[in-house]
């Protein structure tokens, strides 16, 4: 996956760069998202980190968040992106599949009792 880390009214330090490619990079597990974009900011003190990642099927998930710690904040805004990603991927997930499976195993038991009962009728009359 493609991350790029950037700041604004803030010097990146090469650790905090490492430290938020590292955490943005373990998103792509999250069914191949492709490319990701980590903002680091100071604003009236305040040190805000943003995600911004893009997803397949042109979806673009956004999150941020304010620590006084920049690597707490970076943390935070990994959690948040990974409950969006999953959530995102529940909804994709055909849920209609696992109905139809269900009515294929209902299906192959009503199967096995009909034989069952035939056979005892064959035995009975025998």
């Amino acid at each position: 996956m493609l991350v790029t880390v950037s700041g604004h009214h803030v010097d990146v330090t090469s650790a905090m760069k490492d430290y938020a490619f590292e955490k943005a990079d373990k998103l792509a597990r999250y069914f191949g998202a492709k490319e990701a974009v980590v903002t680091l900011k100071i604003e009236r003190g305040r040190q805000i980190a943003e995600l911004i990642v893009y997803a397949p099927r042109h979806h673009t998930l956004i999150a941020e968040a304010e620590n006084p710690d920049m690597y707490a904040a970076i943390d935070i805004v990994a959690d948040k992106m990974q409950r969006q990603l999953k959530k995102l991927k529940e909804k994709w997930a055909d849920h209609h599949a696992k109905e139809g499976r269900q009515a294929e195993e209902e299906a192959a038991a009503a199967a096995s009792e009909t034989e069952i009962e035939d056979e005892e009728t064959e035995e009975a009359e025998q």
